[in-house]
């Protein structure tokens, strides 16, 4: 796996609702320290990328890219 830096906005985003979403159902005051200094803390998180995934989500990206250019290509120029 690879250790990277929480910075993406939808990773940052995803990572948030997570916490509030625990926050919420559990009252967990960990959980709410956390919100309240989120700015401070946020640099401490770690998103964990497993290099297999990161490979697989890399191919799909550029097939999906492939057949987007290919799709252009048979479009008729108005």
């Amino acid at each position: 796996v690879d250790l990277e830096p929480v910075e993406h906005p939808v990773d940052i985003a995803e990572l948030t609702g997570m916490i509030e979403r625990h926050a919420e159902y559990t009252r967990s005051p960990v959980a709410q320290r956390i919100l309240d200094k989120w700015d401070d803390l946020l640099p401490t998180f770690v998103k964990v990328m497993p290099v297999d995934y990161r490979k697989a989500l890399e191919r799909i990206a550029r097939e999906q890219a492939e057949e987007e250019k290919q799709v252009q290509e048979l479009e008729p120029v108005s």
